[in-house]
């Protein structure tokens, strides 16, 4: 296996920067409903967009109701793909949010139904359901199971993230990328982004073939990203020198213009 390098720094005046959320900005936790958002985070991710003229996305499995819950009032300045890009929020769309399908409905009912009897997590989210298995290690091979049964039944689509299993609409972070990257103010930069999870290796791709670079936040694996931090903190550190880089800039650029 072939180890990644840190990411370069890019020149945030012209570069975008798509982040995952879960496991990338904030570490994983034993339920979805655990993780620590601290406020220092949102502060970060509002002096970046500012400093990048708003191209900076969280693209994320979760939905946009709980990233907006888990963040406040820091997610009102970001573009946001949620729910794997089933749905996304941007400054010049709004809020673009597709229809919560009958049989989504009822494989949500299904997959309740079954972690209730196996002693499961169930997680609802706006255009899909997982299952959380990670309090029970040894359920994985029967959740996944019941995933696949239950989405094939329903005319969905299961996938697979770590220690837990998705039934949702179509959608992948690929396609995300790709739909803000035609959007004001993403177009005609270098998209760059930041995932750790088996879902995130579609945005990987994405940003190489749109002629910028993925970057896995996770130890070193087979990946499609071009280079690797090592956990949630080095991202944070990576993310706080290129918000110095580009502040130092703009005061530069404003001291010449004087």
């Amino acid at each position: 296996m072939i180890e990644l390098d840190p990411p370069p720094y890019p020149d945030m005046a012209s570069a975008s920067l798509f982040l995952d959320f879960d496991g990338t900005l904030v570490d994983l936790a034993e339920t979805p409903d655990a993780v620590i958002v601290d406020a220092a985070l949102g502060e970060r991710l509002a002096r970046l967009s500012r400093a990048a003229s708003g191209r900076i996305a969280i693209v994320t499995g979760r939905s946009i109701a709980q990233i907006d819950a888990l963040m406040g009032d820091h997610a009102a300045g970001l573009a946001i793909a949620g729910s794997h890009g089933a749905e996304r929020r941007t400054a010049a769309e709004g809020h673009v949010l597709p229809a919560r399908s009958a049989a989504l409905d009822s494989a949500a009912a299904a997959l309740s139904d079954y972690a209730t009897t196996e002693g499961l997590v169930f997680e609802a989210k706006s255009l899909g359901v997982s299952l959380h298995y990670r309090q029970r290690p040894e359920r994985e091979a029967s959740a996944l199971a019941a995933a696949d049964r239950i989405a094939a039944a329903h005319g969905l689509s299961a996938h697979r993230g770590k220690m837990m299993v998705e039934v949702r609409l179509p959608g992948d972070k690929g396609s995300a990328i790709r739909q803000l990257m035609r959007t004001a103010p993403f177009a005609g930069t270098t998209p760059w982004f930041f995932g750790d999870d088996l879902t995130d290796e579609d945005g990987f791709a994405a940003v190489a073939e749109l002629g910028g670079a993925g970057v896995l936040i996770d130890p070193p694996r087979p990946t499609a990203a071009a280079y690797r931090l090592n956990d949630v903190a080095a991202l944070r550190d990576w993310l706080d020198a290129v918000l110095a880089r580009a502040e130092a800039d703009a005061e530069d650029a404003a001291e010449g213009a004087a």
